[in-house]
């Protein structure tokens, strides 16, 4: 199957599906109402199957309104029916805005409003209950807004649909208006895909908002197609589209999901879509992958997955592990052969688990530890980590198979080109630079330098061309001394230890540095149990002497890795973590540092009370 590379999305889709219609595209478990059973078969769908359904809800889109330019939401967790929305809207000529559907109702809401969508498609009751109580609640609320689709079968509250002006449809109801609407112009669907600009958005997709309200992204089909066409010049030599097979489970609302969706159109290989990040191991072995997109999170959790597991199991697995995990250097030919034949078993049990078929992970959102690289690596997974951002519609910089370096987000892309500034700072010039910020032209006026877009990362290219980020420019913390230092260096270094699951650093003003951490609540709990802990609730356990004690050693061990300004002088362990629905991560995992100094302020406070460090 020979990859597609068309001047749009759309009329990539098209020639996809002219080329491949009879091709399995997408496998998802399917959803009967009927059908008691907990589980489901996996639905197969050709792509020409899913054009005439795309055409459907696209033409069902038109039926309610739709024109050329107007916007869609989709609040949805990653699914068969998103890609199937997100490409009907395109469809329409419309544009989609990816909403994530861990957001607080007041976050989408904000989205919603400021993209000025006409239509909301909410994937199930809960989506759907927490947004209509949110409107209903305030007066005027999403005046663009006309209609609320919703994917799954729903119910909801008569009292709280009469509060709210906004009409409220099911996916079959928008597909049987569809079907009504197709009759008068069938041809419309197939010209406007063919008829799209390069020039034309397709998509709205709004940053995290660390630092403030979240911004939307204006992108275009040649932003994407852009990455597309380089992902085919670097690829195509490693893999074989008629054979491959991709689990989805990243949020399709960040970007590296959104490039991942589209994917499947320029590669025409197979994508089953994961139940939930929950059933992940399960799905792992039924899909049995050769292609995986994952951030380090994902890596991370197998990890510990996985020394979990050897600390628990009998003394002669542990003794075979750490034999598999050898370097076999400088001993006899006889351990050599036992080194060999312990990776054999131990590696193939850990390949096993991500399906048996993995050849390599594309990686992006955060820096992968390179501890985890190289260690996924000698198992005989590779994971190639990369470097972008929304605005640069995902990766500018990437490992290939067979240029890798653990530890760095690979050379430029073939089209990319990449500078330092003065300062360090990132500068790139790309056809994948998005088009601007939707309705803040001063915002995006200042996020270009002569021309270039400025990325607000630090890093710097090594002797070879490869690329490592080593901080982030807004995050910098500045101490009272007027040192300069990036919290990340400290975060990262904390992460390679097992029981501990969240590190943030703190400083900004102060004269030295602490930590907020959360504990990996089976690691604490294991140790607790192996080193005779007693504990009644685990609020306790993370208040013990003798646990805080073991945090002190850990963070002990990382200051050794710092320079004496970099030192955490003091900490505190958290009994809850911290959660994208709290408010305090972001969609894409990553702290929102303002707001938790702000809620952790008299914690905060307490590790400087009184204080004579310097």
């Amino acid at each position: 199957m020979t990859p597609i590379i068309r001047p749009t999305v759309s009329a990539t889709f098209l020639e996809r599906v002219n080329t491949s219609p009879n091709a399995i595209a997408f496998y998802y478990k399917s959803i009967d109402p009927t059908n008691p059973r907990p589980e489901h078969e996996w639905a197969k769908i050709t792509f020409g199957e899913f054009f005439a359904e795309c055409r459907l809800v696209s033409f069902g889109l038109t039926a309610e309104g739709i024109l050329a330019g107007d916007k869609v939401a989709i609040v949805s967790s990653t699914r068969y029916e998103w890609s199937l929305c997100d490409m009907a809207t395109i469809g329409a000529k419309a544009i989609t805005v990816p909403v994530y559907p861990s957001l607080t109702a007041e976050d989408a809401t904000f989205i919603i409003n400021h993209s000025e969508a006409k239509i909301a498609i909410l994937e199930n009751t809960r989506q759907l209950h927490k947004l209509i109580t949110f409107i209903a609640e305030h007066q005027n609320l999403l005046p663009h807004l006309r209609t609320i689709v919703i994917i799954e079968p729903y119910t909801t509250d008569p009292k709280l649909e009469r509060g709210i002006p906004q009409k409220i449809i099911s996916f079959d109801e928008l597909k049987r208006n569809g079907r009504i609407e197709e009759s008068k112009n069938p041809s419309c669907f197939s010209q406007n895909l063919l008829s799209a600009d390069p020039d034309e958005l397709i998509t709205i997709c709004y940053t995290s908002g660390t630092t403030g309200l979240p911004k939307g992204a204006m992108l275009t089909h040649k932003n994407m197609m852009s990455v597309l066409e380089d992902c085919v010049r670097v690829f195509n030599r490693h893999i074989s589209p008629e054979k491959e097979v991709l689990l989805s489970f990243l949020p399709f609302s960040h970007i590296l999901g959104k490039v991942e969706s589209m994917a499947i159109y320029v590669f025409g290989w197979q994508q089953w879509f994961a139940e939930s990040f929950e059933k992940l191991t399960t799905n792992l072995k039924d899909a049995r992958p050769t292609l995986l997109f994952g951030v380090p999170r994902t890596f991370e959790k197998a990890y510990e997955k996985i020394i979990l597991s050897v600390n628990s199991s009998p003394p002669f697995l542990k003794n075979l592990y750490k034999l598999s995990t050898s370097t076999g250097g400088g001993i006899s030919w006889s351990a050599k052969l036992a080194v060999s034949a312990a990776r054999l078993f131990i590696f193939r049990k850990i390949r096993n688990g991500f399906g048996g078929r993995l050849k390599w992970a594309i990686c992006g959102g955060a820096p992968l530890p390179k501890e985890l690289g190289e260690f996924f690596h000698k198992v005989g997974i590779t994971i190639l980590e990369g470097y972008g951002l929304t605005e640069t519609c995902a990766p500018v910089t990437l490992n290939t198979p067979n240029n890798i370096r653990f530890g760095s987000v690979g050379r430029p892309l073939p089209e990319v080109s990449i500078k330092t500034a003065p300062d360090g700072e990132i500068l790139v010039k790309s056809e994948k630079i998005f088009k601007g910020y939707f309705k803040l032209p001063e915002e995006t006026t200042s996020a270009f330098q002569d021309g270039w877009f400025c990325t607000g990362d630090i890093g710097s290219f090594d002797k070879d061309g490869f690329l490592q980020i080593t901080e982030r420019k807004k995050d910098l913390i500045v101490t009272s001394s007027g040192k300069n230092i990036a919290p990340q260096k400290m975060e990262g270094i904390a992460k390679s230890y097992v029981l501990i699951n969240q590190f943030i650093v703190h400083g900004d003003n102060r004269n030295y540095l602490t930590a907020l951490i959360t504990l990996n609540k089976e690691q604490a709990i294991k140790y607790a149990t192996d080193h005779q802990v007693l504990f009644s609730e685990y609020t306790e356990l993370v208040k013990n002497p003798r646990m805080i004690g073991a945090m002190q050693k850990i963070v002990d061990d990382i200051n050794k890795h710092l320079a004496k300004y970099e030192k955490i002088k003091r900490f505190l362990i958290l009994p809850n973590e911290f959660t994208v629905e709290n408010g305090e991560l972001t969609p894409s995992l990553k702290f929102k540092r303002s707001l938790i100094n702000k809620r952790y302020k008299n914690l905060l406070d307490s590790m400087y009370a009184l204080s004579t460090e310097y």
